[in-house]
């Protein structure tokens, strides 16, 4: 970074190398080193060093020379992506203007909050298809299957992560991907981008309608989401019937939906949404929910933070590192999913009554099953991995011909 640069700020002289712990909400670009992740208001000025971002997942900590100068935008300019800690929950003006906004005058036409980005093997790019779009069969091949995928809190449809599991579809399954971006309605306050969950669940089901209409078939669609988007698939699921052959969550948000207060089921990812459910827990009882949501449960490591490579030993103050753990494991479900993309990747489950039970060895005669899209469905109810890889793929590489 260049100091003289006017986007680039030097720290308080008297701090001289400043650490996350130090800084205040009051400091130019700070975090709290004590709050609430879910009272949280998102888009909080943050600083660049010591903060966690999804991408990637493992996540390096640094101390502060220089800090960035956040512009008015609702988001902060990027210095070096591969060096610097983005600043993930990004700049509080914007998280509360969206969020007294829809208080007080409501959202927009959904057709500009909630938009959808496709991608195939003839368009590699994203290509933004609207309902009653008259360009659909040059964007999309209705002839081959769709996966939907859906972010959740705070998040958009340009995260690494998106985009690698878009492109990690079209290369290992074929078809058409799309991203449901929805970040208008969910860069605002947990509780509020919560309550927009069903308005986005019933849009995207209207979207799908509409790509029947024009020839897709709905054995070929399956609706994937994160967190929140997980909740919108299920929303997604239940507006369409319940007739989508396959719906998979990744780590299904907890709160809001599954506690303090269960959710009716047509608010919220339930095994009744699809034919099949499948939901994968990485970050249970924090960000994540433990309830059994679909007709499959897959628990990686219990479903519990920390997943392997989220333990951060570096990190000396104790909030931040849970933070950090939970953070990153709760993003460890859309690793494991854009892992199991590719079929040499197996990430097995063994259907047990408890964690415990599985641990000590007594389900090993158990129904085993394979987390994602290649699954045989032989194995219910509560599934239990093991990984001990920090990096990607993190699974078994073992053919499946061979088993």
């Amino acid at each position: 970074m260049d100091g003289n640069n006017p986007d680039c700020i030097q720290p308080p002289s008297r701090l001289g190398p400043v650490n996350i712990t130090e800084l205040t909400i009051n400091s130019p670009l700070a975090i709290r080193s004590q709050f609430n992740p879910f009272s949280l208001i998102p888009h909080t000025p943050v600083s660049e060093c010591g903060v966690a971002k999804p991408e990637p997942i493992s996540v390096r900590i640094f101390t502060c020379t220089k800090w960035q100068r956040l512009a008015s935008a609702a988001r902060p300019q990027v210095l070096d992506e591969d060096e610097l800690l983005v600043n993930r929950l990004g700049m509080v003006a914007g998280a509360v203007g969206n969020t007294l906004s829809q208080i007080f005058f409501g959202t927009n036409e959904l057709r500009s909050e909630v938009t959808f980005w496709c991608a195939n093997r003839d368009h590699g790019d994203y290509m933004q298809v609207t309902i009653n779009d008259p360009d659909v069969h040059y964007k999309l091949d209705v002839s081959k299957p769709l996966m939907m995928l859906t972010h959740g809190w705070t998040d958009n449809t340009n995260r690494t992560w998106m985009k690698e599991t878009i492109a990690d579809y079209i290369e290992n399954v074929g078809g058409n991907a799309c991203a449901v971006d929805w970040s208008r309605l969910a860069l605002v306050e947990y509780n509020l981008a919560a309550k927009n969950t069903p308005k986005v669940g019933r849009y995207l089901a209207k979207f799908v309608k509409f790509l029947l209409k024009q020839g897709l078939t709905m054995d070929q669609v399956t609706l994937v989401g994160h967190s929140m988007g997980a909740h919108i698939s299920g929303i997604a699921g239940h507006a369409l019937d319940g007739t989508v052959p396959m719906i998979i969550g990744l780590d299904p948000a907890g709160p809001a939906f599954t506690k303090p207060f269960l959710l009716p089921e047509s608010k919220r990812l339930d095994k009744s949404d699809a034919v099949f459910v499948q939901a994968i827990h990485t970050d249970k009882d924090i960000i994540g929910t433990s309830l059994n949501v679909g007709h499959q449960d897959f628990y990686t490591n219990n479903g519990a933070s920390p997943q392997p490579g989220c333990e951060f030993p570096l990190v000396n103050n104790d909030t931040t590192k849970s933070y950090l753990q939970f953070i990153c494991s709760h993003f460890k479900a859309v690793e494991y999913f854009r892992a199991s993309l590719n079929r040499g990747n197996i990430f097995e489950g063994t259907n047990c009554n408890s964690y415990n039970n599985y641990k000590r060895g007594e389900c090993t005669k158990n129904s085993r099953s394979d987390f994602g899209l290649f699954n045989n469905k032989l194995a219910l109810g509560p599934l239990y991995i093991s990984i001990d890889k920090t990096v990607y793929p993190y699974a078994k590489s073992i053919a499946r011909r061979n088993r």
